[in-house]
């Protein structure tokens, strides 16, 4: 749906995660007969998978014992990995972020063809950030 709208010259926007994007990135290679789409991806980087940190098994990640480590690197997943350069190979524009007065300009600027917005987010204490969430909301809401 998102793609057949970015061919009828809609501007289309995906927002994914840092894995899903390197599952993914051979999607950025186009065929030269394809048509032009206009589609921002939107890429949240913490390096790896810190989401899995607010899971049942995320508790595995605070012990700070072997299981920690297993934890890190089973869930965790760090990459490492350079998207512009990633992005720079399938010759798609990339555009890293740095905060978010930055993320709303490039949101708002006009853009054609594949672009990548990197927007870059620290990997630590995801679990106590989501419960500290969790309560302002429910605090707000009375």
């Amino acid at each position: 749906m998102a793609l057949a709208a970015a061919r009828r010259g809609l501007r289309t926007r995906a927002l994914l995660g840092d894995l899903t994007f390197l599952h993914d990135v051979g999607g950025l290679l186009r065929g030269p007969d394809e048509p032009p789409v206009d589609l921002e991806i939107v890429v949240v980087n913490d390096d790896g998978g810190s989401i899995f940190a607010t899971l049942e098994h995320g508790a595995l990640a605070a012990t700070g014992d072997a299981a920690s480590a297993t934890f890190e690197r089973v869930f965790g997943t760090p990459h490492g990995a350079n998207l512009a350069q990633l992005c720079a190979g399938y010759g798609v524009d990339h555009q890293l972020v740095k905060d978010v007065p930055t993320l709303r300009h490039a949101l708002q600027a006009p853009s054609h063809g594949v672009q990548v917005i990197e927007v870059r987010v620290p990997r630590v204490d995801r679990l106590a950030e989501v419960r500290t969430l969790a309560d302002r909301i429910r605090t707000s809401l009375g």
